[in-house]
């Protein structure tokens, strides 16, 4: 072989290790950011069962009855899942009302949605919410998502 061929066989050698090296870190990219969301929902279920699943429901199906007022005009939880209307809100109003309270947040006394702020960070709060989304079906998660933008 001629010197060219060597250098032009070394070149795509070269070439060749470092597509097979971006390939390799594209994958080991994609799997860390797959195991990120996992462990969000993860931590997030585990939030979600310990600090919200009392009244909202180990499966985020809501208490019975949540769309008719009590007796002292205060509606049971609502569900979190895709029959209630959380998905009618954006992350930020979410947020808002998981550490401030409900009636803090919507002006309305007789909501009964306790704030978390003393037992939650926002981040914290964002991993229950992130939980709670990657219940819904895709068409729930993408019209919720418009209103984050």
């Amino acid at each position: 072989m001629k010197p060219l061929h060597y250098v032009m066989l070394a070149i795509m050698l070269v070439i060749g290790v470092i597509v097979g090296i971006d390939g390799v870190n594209r994958q080991n990219r994609a799997a860390f950011q797959q195991r990120a969301t996992e462990n969000q929902s993860s931590d997030g279920r585990t939030l979600y069962m310990r600090h919200c699943a009392a009244c909202h429901g180990a499966n985020l199906e809501g208490q019975p009855n949540w769309q008719t007022a009590r007796a002292d005009g205060s509606n049971p939880a609502p569900p979190h899942d895709a029959s209630g209307h959380t998905w009618h809100h954006p992350d930020a109003y979410l947020i808002a009302v998981t550490l401030q309270g409900g009636a803090a947040v919507t002006g309305n006394p007789q909501n009964a949605m306790p704030g978390f702020a003393q037992q939650l960070t926002p981040q914290h709060a964002q991993a229950i919410i992130d939980y709670i989304k990657s219940t819904w079906p895709a068409e729930i998660q993408a019209q919720q998502a418009t209103l984050n933008q």
